[in-house]
């Protein structure tokens, strides 16, 4: 009779385990994030303005005043091209690209201590969500990313 009762616990816990195991992984294919999102920042060109010759040009003061106001809308910030990004694993900046460029929090190596990663919709949010961060390591480098879809990454090296 205690066998059979054993034998029927361990069967229990056994079938238990196994859909605990299975939840686990059921759905998401063993990655860290949905990469369902790839966006493109909008590029922005300067708008075209023209300034209208003023009607009363009785003063140059006035001229003066118009002439600036039309110089001052044609002049539109433009975005330039965006600069040549380091995913170099060697330092923390570059395993943060990294990160942010595949939007997955992950160890890419290149360190001999610890690391921390993490990612949040804010700087501070990313840092504090990093490996270790509160295990007490003094932080000696630090890297910062922000992915196109807006998210921070970020990587903590510590000594």
């Amino acid at each position: 009779m205690k066998r059979i009762v054993a034998i029927l616990v361990c069967g229990v816990l056994l079938a238990l385990s196994n859909t605990a195991e299975a939840r686990r992984y059921r759905g998401n294919n063993y990655s860290n994030y949905n990469n369902a999102n790839y966006v493109q920042p909008a590029r922005t060109a300067p708008a075209a303005t023209t300034a209208a010759a003023p009607a009363n040009t009785s003063t140059s003061e006035e001229t003066t005043a118009t002439s600036d106001v039309a110089l001052a809308s044609a002049s539109l910030p433009v975005t330039s091209d965006p600069k040549p990004v380091s995913y170099d694993v060697s330092t923390a900046q570059g395993v943060a690209n990294r990160m942010a460029a595949s939007n997955y929090v992950g160890h890419f190596g290149g360190n001999r201590g610890y690391e921390g990663c993490g990612c949040g919709a804010t700087p501070q949010a990313a840092y504090s969500i990093c490996c270790y961060g509160n295990s007490g390591m003094a932080t000696i480098d630090v890297g910062y990313a922000r992915s196109a879809s807006g998210m921070w990454y970020c990587c903590r090296r510590y000594r």
